[in-house]
């Protein structure tokens, strides 16, 4: 029977030293048993891997594409093994983090916190931003933002949650203005809104008792930041869409009502995502983090 991690790890040392007799050297062994378990791992997929001459030896297009795969279960297997063997002591140096600043900061510290009590020994370098960030550019290890905030291509993406937005204001302004009652009338109000190129300045309401509606608005004021909306908003500046556990603690203090009650806004929800590049081998400070977060969201 064929021994497919031993066939595969002398596979990969000849595609990389596009040599029998320099991989077998490297491995310790003789060229006849790299040889061997070349053949075999041939025989076992049913395709050449190799094509062979007197001078050299060069990869088949299906060869080339059995090495890349390979050489990321190669590296994950000893991850496994190093995750397996080694001390949360030995968990050390700068993880370097981007996160949505509006989300992070009534969300993630005590994710944080929890992490640094884990491991001591890694020191946090947080990046807050509402603006759209490469990931692999701007060397970071991991994000936690919305994903249209994410440029960068080659990356996993997991869903960490989805925060449902409710449209509100200040009863100061309610009292000033009017409470709304139909979508409609939102155009007769000022409205607080992200600049549009990070947020289309239409709202789609929907009733259990009827269809969609879409309403295109003027907004009055625009800022990058949900905190900022959120402040303007408690200003008594206008209506903002906000997401509906960000002002949680405010609807049941009273120092903003929501409004339109009976609808919901489908296009104002907050996806936010754990996004990190896709690596043959990720550090086990950033595999810690990421395993982390996810149990902390769920």
């Amino acid at each position: 029977m064929i021994n497919l991690f031993q066939a595969m790890q002398a596979f990969v040392k000849v595609a990389d030293a596009g040599s029998f007799a320099q991989a077998a050297a490297n491995l310790g062994v003789s060229t006849s048993v790299v040889t061997r378990h070349v053949s075999s791992l041939e025989q076992h997929l049913g395709i050449r891997l190799f094509q062979r001459t007197t001078r050299k030896v060069v990869l088949t297009e299906a060869g080339a594409d059995y090495a890349g795969g390979c050489r990321v279960l190669l590296a994950e297997l000893e991850e496994v093994e190093m995750r397996a063997t080694t001390t949360s002591k030995e968990v050390a140096g700068d993880l370097r983090i981007v996160a949505l600043g509006s989300f992070s900061l009534f969300r993630l510290t005590p994710l944080f916190a929890d992490y640094q009590t884990r491991f001591p020994q890694v020191n946090l370098r947080v990046t807050l931003t509402e603006k759209r960030v490469d990931l692999l550019e701007g060397g970071f290890d991991v994000g936690i933002v919305t994903e249209h905030m994410i440029r960068s291509e080659s990356l996993v993406v997991r869903r960490l949650i989805n925060s449902h937005a409710v449209p509100v204001a200040a009863p100061a302004y309610l009292a000033q203005a009017s409470h709304p009652h139909l979508p409609a009338d939102l155009a007769r109000h000022r409205v607080i809104a992200a600049p549009l190129d990070t947020s289309p300045h239409t709202w789609v309401f929907s009733k259990d008792s009827g269809g969609d509606e879409s309403i295109a608005l003027d907004a009055s004021f625009t800022v990058n930041s949900m905190i900022m909306q959120k402040q303007a908003a408690l200003g008594a500046m206008g209506i903002a869409l906000l997401p509906l556990e960000m002002v949680a603690d405010e609807l049941q203090a009273g120092t903003l009502q929501r409004v339109l009650g009976d609808y919901a806004v489908l296009n104002g929800d907050v996806a936010v995502s754990l996004v990190y590049p896709s690596r043959e081998f990720v550090p086990r400070k950033v595999r810690e983090f990421i395993d982390l977060a996810v149990g902390y969201f769920k």
